[in-house]
């Protein structure tokens, strides 16, 4: 079971320091969608919505939007954050949307969740429950920032979070695939023979080869996400990650990953 689900994850923090994605990132979606002269924009789904952060993002584009997560425990907080919104919650794997109808949806977002699927098992339900003139849209930030003004943070950053003897083991089976920037679903649509793929990519935002069947479009400026915080900000941040909060489930007398995290990268700054 994936940490996000488990009855002991604190869903109430994940909501709250978890960052909203750009405003902009609707309107990217919705410029690309409406391309197509028979696409509409009746029914968004958002797949592995977590606690809905982009489900509510997406009302002002869509006349009706379905969250859907695996975790009823990610599932509670988004309700209860979602009171003042019509987005509908749903409990189900992204593998097998049964309580939708095939080709009765115009959109499906995967914000920050698409590497926890199983790849070809979730593109062939995508593509049952899309209309014909339907829109993929995966996204993500890896979550190790990049610090434009600081790089010499971004090192200490990937070093901590990623290395064998820090939160490395500790991350949850599949978040390489976001780490790479989603290539595997980039080839695995190229062979399922999807219409119109693009992929976009952040410069120094992913690991590995950055090419695939096709080559990414490479952006100028963030799409996805841009911000700027506080130290306060970033190490509460820190404390929704799941490898954070499995190593200090098996390691309940060491100190604060994010405390020390974050002692690290001040001395860096």
């Amino acid at each position: 079971m994936a940490t996000y689900s488990l009855p002991i994850y604190n869903s109430s923090n994940y909501q709250n320091n978890r960052p909203q994605y750009k405003d902009a990132l609707v309107d990217t979606i919705l410029e690309y969608h409406l391309k197509n002269p028979e696409a509409t924009t009746g029914l968004a789904v958002d797949v592995a919505t977590g606690t809905g952060i982009f489900a509510r993002q997406l009302q002002r584009g869509f006349k009706r939007v379905v969250g859907v997560d695996i975790s009823e425990v990610m599932l509670q907080s988004a309700r209860k954050a979602s009171t003042q919104s019509s987005v509908e919650f749903v409990q189900s794997s992204a593998e097998s949307l049964l309580f939708l109808e095939s080709g009765s949806v115009d959109v499906i977002t995967v914000a920050t969740g698409a590497h926890w699927f199983n790849i070809e098992e979730f593109i062939t339900e995508a593509k049952r429950v899309l209309k014909p003139a339907g829109t993929l849209a995966i996204f993500g930030y890896t979550g190790f920032a990049r610090f434009v003004d600081y790089p010499q943070c971004d090192t200490v950053l990937k070093e901590f979070s990623q290395s064998g003897s820090k939160l490395g083991p500790y991350w949850d089976q599949g978040r390489e695939v976001l780490v790479e920037g989603y290539r595997d679903y980039h080839k695995a649509l190229i062979r399922g023979k999807w219409v119109d793929v693009v992929r976009r990519i952040y410069p120094g935002t992913i690991q590995g080869e950055p090419s695939t069947e096709l080559p990414p479009v490479v952006g100028e400026s963030p799409v996805v996400m841009d911000y700027s915080v506080s130290w306060r900000v970033l190490k509460s941040y820190w404390s929704t990650w799941s490898a954070l909060a499995t190593y200090h489930r098996k390691h309940p007398e060491c100190e604060a990953a994010d405390q020390v995290l974050l002692r690290e990268m001040m001395a860096a700054a």
